[in-house]
């Protein structure tokens, strides 16, 4: 097994820095979701997974390691993005944008449909949730009316 100190992630993202540090954190995160083989790696993350010896199962931990130290570096968060229908091409970057200038960070935004929303979007960036969703709003509303009713009922007494 090998020993991921903090030594270690730092000599593999100087490595990966000298060769390109955003194309081999984007392969690796092709790597991950296409679950392919060492060997069918592209050439860039599988020289670096080479150093690494051992199987896809036994790299794994140091490849979610070095890419968080790697988002640090590049300043750059995951989000993910729902809405009740599919976002174009045009809506993604528009809200890229804003999402971005909001938190001061570069965004790798995954987007996912989920009709229960019934419109608008909710974006989770790290530990924030940003949530513009109708369902949203009528339960702010619901909420609002409950204890407008209970305000009304305490001045009636």
């Amino acid at each position: 097994m090998i020993n991921l100190t903090p030594s270690y992630i730092d000599a593999l993202l100087e490595y990966a820095n000298e060769r390109g540090l955003e194309r081999i954190y984007r392969q690796a995160q092709m790597f991950i979701a296409n679950e392919i083989s060492i060997d069918e790696a592209p050439e860039g993350l599988r020289r670096l997974l080479e150093r690494l010896s051992g199987s896809r199962e036994d790299v794994m931990p140091m490849l979610h390691a070095f890419m968080e130290a790697a988002r640090g570096k590049m300043n750059l968060a995951e989000a993910a993005v729902y809405s009740a229908v599919p976002l174009t091409g045009e809506q993604l970057r528009a809200l890229e944008v804003k999402l971005s200038h909001i938190c001061k960070r570069q965004l790798n935004i995954t987007a996912e449909v989920d009709p229960s929303l019934l419109g608008g979007v909710r974006a989770v960036v790290d530990d924030t949730v940003l949530d513009d969703t109708i369902k949203r709003k009528l339960s702010d509303m619901k909420r609002s009316i409950y204890e407008g009713m209970r305000g009304d009922a305490r001045v009636k007494t």
